[in-house]
C-alpha cells in the first residue's frame, strides 16, 4: 500500500511529465522552421514510389574517356516539389547522399549506391503525383559548411578556390593564383540542375548541349529514373598529335621535347568561388536558365590574372622512342592520335583572348632530329582565315591536335581544335532499383 505522501509525490512527478511533454510539443511547434514543417508536410501517405539514389557511367571510346566517368562521392541536393507555383515546398531540404559500394555476388563486379535514408533525421520521400513539376538542385561533394556552399531554390553561392593546372611530363599539377604548386582541389565543387516538368519530361538545366539538355524521355512515367548529370564549372584543354604525311606510314617518326606556353598577358589562374542565380519563369515550357552562364563567361568571383611572363610552362611533354604510343605509323587520324600521356588533360579557368605556342623535335628511327619547331603560335584555322586567340568556356574541353603534314621529304605543322561537352559525372534518381 502507498502512503498519502508518496501518493502525492506520484502525482506530482506526473503532473511534472505532462508538463514536459506540453511544454516539448509547444516548443517543436514555435521552434519549427518552414523546411521543418515541410518536412511533415511532404509525406505523402497515397503514394508508394519512393525516390532513391543510384549512379550510372557512360562508356566510350578512349578518345571520349575524359567526356565521363562515375560519380563516386557523397553529394548536397535541394528537392522542390510544385516548383515555380504558389504550392512549392522543400522535400529535401540540404540532403546529404551517401556513396556506398558492395560486390555483386552474381556478376562479380562492384555495385555503385547513393542512399539519404541512412542520416539521421532524413526521412524517405515518395513522389506527389497532384504537385509537379519537382526541380532537384545539387552540388558535389557533399558539405553541411554553407560558409562554402549554400543553394536554394534560385541561388547558388560556392566560396571556394577554383584553380588552374599545369601537366609536366604526364604529371597534373594545381597551381594557385600566383602560380605555385598546391595539393587543393582545382575545381572543389560541381553542380547539378534537372526539370521534371508536369508534362513527366526531364531537362538538364546546365546542359551545354541542346541535343542532350532532355534526358530520359523515351517514357513519361513519372516516378521513373531522374537523370542527374553533374556539371563542372571549369573548362578542361588537352592536346595530340597525329600525322598525314605519307612517309610517317612507313618510317618511325617520334616525338621529344615538347613544350606548350601561354603567351597572353592577363591570364587568369584563379577565382575565389562562384555566384549564380536561375532566370526565366520557371513554367514548364520555360524552366529556370542555367546556373552556368556561357554567353558572358560570368559566375566566377575574385578573379586573378597573371601576366605571361610569370607564368609556369602549361605543357611539356619529354617523349622519346621508348615512350608507349609515341610513333606516328600509329597516330594517322585524329581518332588513333597519341595524347602525350595526358589523355584526361587539364582544367583551366574560362577565359578568352589566350595565345599559345609550341616548341618539339621530331625524331627518325635513327634517333637523328627529322626537324625542329620553335615557338609556333597555335593558330587554328576557320576557313583559310588563322585565329591565334582562344577561348575556353566552363563545361567544355578543347582538344588541340598537332598535325604533321606536308610535301616531299618536308613535315609543315598545322593545328585544329574539337569542342566537346565535359559532361564528366553523371548520376541518376531511381525508383526502381533492385539491390
Amino acid at each position: 500500500m502507498y502512503n498519502r505522501t508518496e501518493i502525492s509525490n506520484a502525482l506530482v512527478l506526473a503532473g511534472v511529465r505532462v508538463a514536459l511533454a506540453a511544454l516539448s510539443v509547444l516548443f517543436f511547434f514555435s521552434c519549427s522552421s518552414k523546411d521543418v514543417l515541410e518536412e511533415i508536410e511532404d509525406i505523402n501517405t497515397d503514394s508508394t514510389d519512393p525516390m532513391r539514389f543510384s549512379c550510372q557511367m557512360d562508356q566510350g571510346t578512349p578518345q571520349q574517356r575524359a567526356t565521363s566517368t562515375l560519380l563516386t562521392t557523397d553529394f548536397l541536393v535541394n528537392t522542390y516539389k510544385a516548383y515555380a507555383t504558389s504550392k512549392q515546398q522543400t522535400v529535401m531540404p540540404n540532403y546529404h547522399v551517401e556513396y556506398y559500394t558492395r560486390g555483386n555476388a552474381w556478376s562479380g563486379t562492384l555495385q555503385h549506391f547513393w542512399d539519404y535514408t541512412t542520416i539521421e533525421g532524413q526521412y524517405e520521400k515518395f513522389w506527389d503525383y497532384s504537385n509537379f513539376p519537382y526541380r532537384f538542385h545539387a552540388v558535389a561533394p557533399y558539405t553541411n559548411n554553407q560558409a562554402r556552399v549554400k543553394m536554394d531554390d534560385h541561388n547558388l553561392s560556392i566560396h571556394a578556390p577554383y584553380y588552374y593546372q599545369t601537366c609536366l611530363n604526364g604529371t597534373v599539377q594545381t597551381r594557385m593564383a600566383d602560380c605555385t604548386l598546391t595539393t587543393e582541389e582545382a575545381e572543389p565543387y560541381i553542380a547539378a540542375q534537372v526539370h521534371r516538368g508536369t508534362d513527366g519530361k526531364d531537362t538538364d538545366i546546365l546542359a551545354i548541349d541542346p541535343a542532350k539538355a532532355n534526358v530520359n524521355n523515351t517514357t513519361t512515367t513519372r516516378h521513373r529514373e531522374v537523370w542527374m548529370p553533374f556539371h563542372h564549372l571549369n573548362s578542361k584543354i588537352r592536346f595530340a598529335v597525329y600525322s598525314l604525311h605519307p612517309w610517317a606510314t612507313e618510317n618511325l617518326l617520334y616525338i621529344k621535347d615538347l613544350t606548350i606556353k601561354v603567351t597572353s598577358d592577363n591570364f587568369v589562374t584563379a577565382a575565389t568561388g562562384y555566384e549564380a542565380s536561375c532566370g526565366g519563369t520557371g513554367t514548364n515550357d520555360d524552366p529556370y536558365t542555367s546556373w552556368r552562364d556561357l554567353s558572358a563567361y560570368s559566375g566566377f568571383t575574385g578573379i586573378t590574372r597573371q601576366p605571361a611572363l610569370s607564368l609556369p610552362t602549361l605543357f611539356t611533354f619529354e617523349g622519346g622512342r621508348n615512350v608507349a604510343g609515341n610513333d606516328l605509323r600509329l597516330a594517322q587520324t585524329q581518332k588513333t592520335a597519341f595524347f602525350l600521356q595526358c589523355t584526361e588533360g587539364i582544367m583551366q579557368l574560362p577565359q578568352t583572348n589566350v595565345t599559345m605556342t609550341v616548341s618539339f623535335k621530331v625524331y627518325d628511327q635513327n634517333d637523328q632530329v627529322y626537324l625542329t619547331f620553335t615557338d609556333v603560335p597555335i593558330e587554328i584555322e576557320i576557313d583559310g582565315t588563322y585565329h591565334p586567340y582562344h577561348t575556353w568556356q566552363s563545361g567544355y574541353i578543347y582538344t588541340y591536335y598537332l598535325i604533321l603534314g606536308g610535301i616531299g621529304d618536308k613535315l609543315e605543322l598545322s593545328f585544329t581544335c574539337t569542342l566537346t561537352p565535359w559532361e564528366y559525372v553523371n548520376g541518376s534518381l531511381s525508383t526502381d532499383l533492385e539491390h
